[in-house]
């Protein structure tokens, strides 16, 4: 009877010196942020340094890091908003609705989501160009309506926890199909819309391809291009502004997950049940 106990003690301390290894890297790039590139050439410290105002001053300095922080907020979140929110609509058109070409549909759906983004950049960069929508934010958001990986991962979710019988009801009692959708699916989807929406927040705001190639305006552009100037930057770099920048980078991603990343295991774990 002692053993499980001792088992138990065991693992937390496992699962606490495997936090502590996982944190370990961030703690050191919120330290660096606050010492000059002196110091942090010179060598290692776990102690904060006094060189944060002077970090910054010299960060703002080389680009407006505050101004592609703005940018970046703008494009992640629009693009999240609207990848969860069409995927959910397709996911649920997929499950609650039958039509001739359903499984022609999934079937395509599967097929895009082999094919890597990648190999269409120079089509997409073309497009745009025609379209004359480079060095806009348009490109980076509005694509985001239609993501095949979400798709495929809310409706999988929606075959378990989306039951028709509900879907009927509603609309015996007069319900539109749209009301529906936003007053009873949506609720019922949301760990999987939450959980795509993390994914999906985290890639648009590290994206660095596709603003890489858009965008030539510096007012227009996104944090990993601001972060790509630092690193080259051989003649004068500054380390420390630097580390200052990719800590500023990472503080959405960690909010967003720390926030919502309870989700993660709703929706993995209420997507295996069965009903």
């Amino acid at each position: 009877m002692k053993t499980k106990p001792v088992k138990k003690t065991v693992m937390y301390i496992c699962l606490i010196g495997l936090a502590v290894i996982s944190f370990f890297p961030f703690y050191v790039m919120i330290i660096n942020a606050t010492r000059s590139t002196g110091d942090i050439l010179s060598g290692f410290s776990l102690i904060p340094g006094k060189n944060i105002t002077d970090n910054f001053n010299e960060m703002q300095s080389r680009v407006d890091v505050l101004k592609s922080f703005r940018n970046s907020l703008l494009v992640a979140l629009s693009s999240t908003a609207l990848t969860c929110y069409f995927s959910a609509m397709t996911a649920y058109g997929l499950t609650a609705y039958d039509f001739k070409l359903k499984n022609t549909a999934f079937t395509a759906i599967l097929v895009i989501m082999m094919i890597p983004p990648q190999l269409s950049i120079i089509g997409f960069f073309k497009f745009m160009k025609g379209m004359n929508l480079l060095n806009s934010f348009i490109p980076l958001i509005l694509p985001s309506v239609a993501s095949a990986t979400t798709v495929f991962f809310i409706k999988q979710y929606a075959e378990t926890a989306l039951s028709r019988s509900i879907i009927e009801s509603a609309r015996i009692d007069g319900a539109g199909e749209f009301k529906i959708f936003n007053r009873m699916a949506l609720p019922i989807l949301a760990p999987a819309i939450f959980t795509m929406g993390i994914n999906s927040f985290v890639a648009s705001w590290n994206n660095y391809l596709v603003p890489l190639i858009l965008l030539s305006d510096t007012k227009k552009f996104t944090l990993p291009l601001v972060i790509r100037i630092f690193n080259a930057d051989t003649q004068d770099p500054s380390v420390g502004a630097m580390y200052l920048c990719i800590a500023i980078s990472i503080v959405p991603v960690m909010i967003v997950f720390f926030v919502f990343s309870r989700y993660i295991i709703d929706g993995i774990g209420a997507g295996g049940e069965k009903e």
